[in-house]
């Protein structure tokens, strides 16, 4: 019940500090450039318009996002496994 309540927090201040960081922008440029990271299970879907040296970091994002995925899916895999034996 204390790790909901406390991941229900997490998203909250998430949002929250999104909202802060969008509004408190010091960047003025003058070409705008959006860009994010959609993982549907283990695979990264990258998009983005505008500059494309913002590309580079979205992908390093989705792969270490990918990897730790990839982790806690084969980490469940093998305690299933492990408690399966017992």
């Amino acid at each position: 019940m204390r790790l909901t309540l406390v991941g229900i927090a997490l998203i909250f201040l998430g949002f929250i500090l999104t909202f802060i960081g969008a509004f408190t922008s010091t960047s003025f440029s003058t070409s705008p450039a959006v860009g994010g990271v959609v993982l549907i299970g283990p695979f990264p879907i990258i998009f983005g318009k505008g500059y494309s040296g913002e590309v580079i970091p979205l992908i390093i994002i989705g792969l270490i996002f990918t990897v730790i995925s990839v982790i806690f899916f084969l980490s469940s895999i093998w305690f299933i496994r492990k408690a399966g034996k017992e």
